[in-house]
């Protein structure tokens, strides 16, 4: 039979293995808490860096800028203040020159990011450069309408400057697309940081 003070030893011994077990078990549970978080934060940090579509799309909303607002557009607005196009208010030139030049910082903004600033000024660029774009096709429209024109080329004018201008609807497109992605990364970065203070091991009263 054993005396109390080996009894005491043996029980004083056991603690000591129950608490070096549950710092083990608890020092096994910070690693992994620590490896998930590491885990999450890279992927917060993949959702920080934009998929090669974004660029696709940025690219084709360059494309369509210079194509459309830049080239015709620019084209208009010396044809308006040279006198070449017939019948149009200087207006109209200034009008659509105010779109090209905030369409172009629209496109700047979409290339650093700020697509909430840039979709608002796509808007207000569009609506300036179609005024303008909108008005001298219905003008060749009804041109076409009061007169009897044979020549095949004559007769789809208006179609000739819907393809040159309407395709700045598409750039209006692009940049809202960009917009709506950029919201729903941003929502899923913000769901997945909280994931991880949510996760995060908290100091417990003990330790201190």
């Amino acid at each position: 039979m054993k005396s109390k003070k080996e009894r005491l030893k043996a029980q004083a011994q056991k603690q000591a293995e129950q608490k070096k077990q549950a710092l083990l078990e608890e020092e096994n549970e910070k690693a992994k808490a620590k490896t998930d978080s590491s885990i999450s934060s890279s992927a917060v940090k993949l959702l920080k860096k934009e998929p090669v579509y974004c660029l696709v799309l940025k690219l084709l909303a360059a494309a369509v800028y210079m194509y459309s607002c830049f080239f015709f557009g620019l084209v208009t607005v010396i044809g308006i203040y040279s006198g070449q196009v017939n019948n149009v208010s200087a207006k109209y030139a200034a009008f659509i020159l105010a779109g090209i030049i905030i369409l172009l910082v629209s496109l700047l903004l979409m290339f650093f990011k700020k697509y909430i600033v840039s979709f608002l000024l796509n808007i207000l660029g569009t609506i300036l450069y179609m005024k303008t774009a909108v008005f001298l096709v219905e003008k060749v429209r009804k041109l076409l309408d009061e007169n009897y024109v044979t020549d095949p080329s004559v007769l789809s004018l208006d179609k000739t400057y819907m393809k040159r201008y309407y395709p700045e609807y598409a750039f209006l497109a692009l940049g809202g697309i960009l917009l709506a992605i950029s919201l729903v990364r941003r929502f899923l970065r913000y769901r997945r940081k909280k994931q991880i203070m949510d996760n995060a091991p908290v100091k417990s009263i003990v330790d201190d």
